[in-house]
C-alpha cells in the first residue's frame, strides 16, 4: 500500500514538505515521517526551514509592496528546485518514495487543484473532494452550461413553487382546485375572438362549476375577474342567478379592492331591477362609502351614470343630516328645498355637510360629481367665513372639478369670492390646462368668470391669454373654445354670447375682492390679446375665410382688436377677397341652387365683410377695413362683384360709410363701369347706381 500526500495540503501548513502531525495522517504515519526528517542534514534542515518560512509568509493576508512580492516569488522558485533535488536522494529501509512532478500552473490553480502526490507504501491516501465547476470555467473548450449555484437556485425555485401549491391546497383544497379550473375556462371566455355561441356555452359550464362558491371567489384578487367576466358574457338567466347569490354582500363588495369591479359590471350590464337594488343597498351608507377609496367609485358610477333624478336626490339627502339616512323625503331634492322646509335646522344642515365634505376633500378626491353638487350647494348657502375656509381648501383643486356643471359653478364661486391670493393660486393651477378648459362643456365658463373678476390683468394675460393665442387653431374652431375667444374680444355683447350665460356671469358682479371697473379690465385684456390674434389672421387669412364658423371669430378679431397690427391684418384679408376663387373652393362653396364665383358670394364671407364695413362708421380713426378692401380689388374683380347681388351691396355699404377716402376710391373704381352697372338686373346694382348718381362727379 502507498500513501499519497497532497502537496497543496502540505503547502497550506507553511512548513516543510512533509510535516509532523499533518492533518489527515495517523500518529504512526507522522512518526515515520519524523524519522525521515531526522536523517536530513542540519544544514539542509536550516535552509529548508528558512526557505519555507519565507514561502509561508507569502500567503499571509497582508499588504506588501511590489518589490517584496517579487523577492518572495524568486525564493519560492528556489525552494521548489531544492525540494525536487532532495526528494530524489531520499531513501528509507528499502522503501522508495515515488515523486510526481507538478506542472507549472498559476498560484490560484495550485491552491484549488493537487499539483503532485507522494506515495508511501502501506498507507492509503485520504479521499479528496471532487472539483466543482465554477462560473466561467471552460470544459473541453466550452463554458459550462449551468453552475452548481444556478442548478441549486433552479431547484430551490421549483421546490418553493411546489411548496406554495401544497400550502394553498392545505389551506383550502376545494377552493384552490376550483379556482384553477375556473381560470382555465375564463382564459377562453374573455378572448375577443371567442364566438358568442361559444361564450354562452363556456359561461354555462363556468357557472355550473362555481355555483354556491361565487362569494368565496369574488373577493380574491385572481378569481374576481372570473366573476366579472362571467356576469358580462353570460346569458340573462345566469346573470340573474349570479346576482341573487351575491346581492346580500353588496356593501362588502363595494368596499373590496377587487370585488367592487363586479358591482361596476352589474351597473353597466345588469337590468333595471339589478341596478335599482344596488342603488337601494347603498342608500343609507352614502356618507361613509364616499369616504372609502373603492366604494366611492361605485357610488359615483351609480349616482352619475344610472340613477334617475329621484334616486340622486335621495342619495344626496344623507349629507344634509343624519335623520335622512333612515327617513327619506322625496320632496327634498336640493339643499335649498331642505332649508325652505326646515329653516330652523339651517345651522345643523350646514355643519353636517361641512363635516361630511371636509374629509373627502382632505383625501384629495375631487372627481366625483356628487361631491361637486354638494360643495356647490354648501358654498351657495354657507356664511362668508365658512365659504372663505372652503375656498382656501379648494383653490388648488379647482382645475380638477371643472368637467361637471356643479364643478364649474364651484370654480366660478372660488374666483368671485376668493381673495387675491386664492385667485392667484387658481390661475397658476390652470397653467398647461387652459386649452383643455376652453374645450370643456361647462369649464369654459370659468375662464369667462376669470376675465370678469380678476384685477391683475397682467397675470391673466401671461397665464391664460397667451396660452389661448398659442393654441388658437384648436380653440377657435371648437364649439366651446370659440365662446371663450368671443367673450374675451367682445365682452358681454349679446350678439356673441348667449343672454343666459351672461345672466349666470352677472352673479359675480359686485364681489368684495374686485376693485377695477369691468370696462377698464376688458380694455386691458384686449390690449394684451390683440397682437397675437391679429398676427394669427395675418399669417393665414385664407384659413379663417374658408370655414363659416371661423368667419364669425374673424369678424370679432378684426372688429374689436386694436394696435398697429390691425392694418396688416386688414390687408391680408383684403388680398384674399380681392382674388378670384380657384376651382376647388368654387365647388366647396357652391350649392345645388347657386354657383359661387367670388369670395363675396359665399354667405359667411359676405356677412363678415358686410359687418366689418358697417363697423367702419364707428371707428374714430384709420385704419378702415373698407379702405383696405377697395384698394386690393382690381377692375376685373369689381366687374364680377357688380354682376352679383351680394357684391353690389358691399359696394353700397362702402358708399354709406361716409368716409371720404373710401367714397373717392369707390368712385374711381367704378368710373369706367357705369354703363356695365346700369345693365345689371340685380337689386344691389340698382341701389348702387342711385347712390352714385347722387354723389358729385369727380
Amino acid at each position: 500500500m502507498t500513501l499519497k500526500i497532497n502537496k497543496a495540503a502540505v503547502k497550506k501548513t507553511k512548513k516543510q514538505v512533509v510535516v509532523a502531525d499533518a492533518p489527515g495522517f495517523t500518529h504512526s504515519e507522522s512518526k515515520l515521517i519524523d524519522q525521515l526528517e531526522a536523517k536530513k542534514k542540519v544544514k539542509h534542515d536550516k535552509v529548508v526551514e528558512e526557505d519555507y518560512g519565507k514561502v509561508g509568509n507569502m500567503f499571509k493576508k497582508k499588504k506588501k509592496t511590489a518589490d517584496a512580492e517579487e523577492n518572495i516569488e524568486e525564493e519560492e522558485e528556489k525552494v521548489v528546485v531544492k525540494k525536487e533535488k532532495k526528494s530524489k536522494k531520499m531513501e528509507v529501509d528499502n522503501e522508495d518514495f515515488e515523486v510526481i512532478k507538478p506542472s507549472k500552473k498559476s498560484k490560484k490553480t495550485e491552491e484549488t487543484e493537487s499539483s503532485s502526490d507522494v506515495v508511501i507504501p502501506g498507507f492509503s491516501a485520504p479521499k479528496v473532494a471532487p472539483k466543482r465547476k465554477h462560473e466561467g470555467e471552460e470544459v473541453n473548450g466550452k463554458k459550462a452550461k449551468k453552475t452548481v449555484g444556478e442548478q441549486t437556485s433552479v431547484f430551490k425555485k421549483k421546490e418553493k413553487e411546489a411548496l406554495k401549491v401544497e400550502r394553498k391546497t392545505k389551506e383550502n383544497e376545494n377552493r384552490y382546485l376550483l379556482s384553477v379550473k375556473a381560470k382555465k375556462l375564463w382564459e377562453e371566455l374573455r378572448r375577443e375572438d371567442t364566438t358568442k355561441e361559444r361564450q354562452l356555452s363556456i359561461s354555462a359550464d363556468l357557472y355550473g362549476l362555481i355555483k354556491t362558491h361565487a362569494a368565496e371567489l369574488v373577493f380574491a384578487h385572481d378569481t374576481a375577474r372570473v366573476i366579472e367576466c362571467l356576469f358580462e358574457k353570460s346569458s340573462q338567466d345566469i346573470r340573474d342567478a349570479l346576482f341573487n347569490e351575491l346581492k346580500s354582500h353588496t356593501v362588502n363588495l363595494a368596499k373590496s379592492q377587487y370585488a367592487h369591479f363586479y358591482l361596476m359590471k352589474v351597473l353597466r350590464h345588469g337590468n333595471k331591477e339589478q341596478r335599482n337594488y344596488v342603488i337601494t343597498a347603498l342608500s343609507g351608507k352614502v356618507v361613509f362609502l364616499m369616504k372609502h377609496k373603492f366604494a366611492s367609485k361605485v357610488v359615483e358610477t351609480a349616482y352619475n351614470d344610472w340613477a334617475n333624478a329621484s334616486q340622486r336626490a335621495l342619495l344626496s339627502q344623507e349629507f344634509y343630516g343624519p335623520e335622512f339616512k333612515l327617513f327619506k323625503d322625496e320632496s327634498i331634492t336640493t339643499l335649498s328645498a331642505a332649508l325652505a322646509k326646515h329653516p330652523e335646522k339651517r345651522e345643523v344642515f350646514l355643519k353636517h355637510m361641512n363635516q361630511a365634505i371636509e374629509p373627502i376633500i382632505a383625501k384629495g378626491v375631487f372627481n366625483h360629481s356628487l361631491l361637486h353638487r354638494l360643495t356647490n350647494e354648501y358654498l351657495t348657502h354657507c356664511k362668508e367665513n365658512e365659504r372663505s375656509e372652503m375656498i382656501q381648501s379648494l383653490r388648488q383643486a379647482v382645475v380638477q372639478v371643472l368637467h361637471t356643471r356643479d364643478g364649474a359653478r364651484v370654480g366660478m364661486t372660488c374666483l368671485w369670492y376668493g381673495t387675491q391670493k386664492d385667485r392667484k393660486d387658481i390661475i397658476k393651477s390652470f397653467k398647461g390646462h387652459v386649452t383643455k378648459i376652453c374645450l370643456e362643456e361647462h369649464g369654459h365658463m370659468v375662464l369667462m368668470a376669470l376675465f370678469d373678476s380678476v384685477d391683475d390683468t397682467k397675470l391673466v394675460a401671461k397665464a391664460i391669454v397667451t396660452e389661448i393665442a398659442t393654441n388658437w387653431r384648436e380653440i377657435a374652431v371648437h364649439e366651446h373654445g370659440r365662446k371663450v375667444v368671443m367673450y374675451l374680444l367682445a365682452g358681454r355683447d349679446p350678439k356673441f354670447t348667449h343672454p343666459q350665460i351672461i345672466d349666470i356671469l352677472k352673479q359675480g358682479d359686485g364681489n368684495p375682492n374686485s376693485k377695477k371697473d369691468m370696462e377698464t379690465r376688458h380694455k386691458e385684456l384686449l390690449q394684451y390679446a390683440s397682437p397675437s390674434w391679429l398676427e394669427a389672421v395675418s399669417h393665414e387669412p385664407e384659413m379663417w375665410l374658408k370655414d363659416s364658423k371661423n368667419c364669425l371669430v374673424l369678424g370679432s378679431i378684426l372688429k374689436f382688436c386694436v394696435g398697429e397690427e390691425l392694418q396688416a391684418a386688414f390687408k391680408a384679408v383684403a388680398s384674399v377677397i380681392g382674388n378670384p376663387l380657384d376651382q376647388d373652393l368654387r365647388n366647396a362653396f357652391s350649392s345645388s341652387g347657386e354657383k359661387v364665383q367670388y369670395w363675396v358670394e359665399q354667405s359667411a364671407v359676405h356677412m363678415t365683410v358686410k359687418k366689418l364695413i358697417q363697423f367702419d362708421k364707428l371707428r374714430t380713426q384709420p385704419p378702415y377695413f373698407s379702405q383696405a378692401i377697395i384698394d386690393e380689388v382690381d377692375s376685373d374683380e369689381i366687374k364680377g362683384w357688380l354682376s352679383c347681388n351680394r357684391g353690389s351691396f358691399l359696394l353700397v355699404g362702402m358708399v354709406e360709410t361716409e368716409i371720404d377716402s373710401v367714397i373717392q376710391a369707390v368712385l374711381e373704381k367704378l368710373k369706367n363701369l357705369r354703363k356695365f352697372l346700369q345693365k345689371q338686373t340685380n337689386k344691389g346694382s340698382d341701389i348702387l347706381d342711385s347712390k352714385l348718381a347722387k354723389l358729385e362727379p369727380i
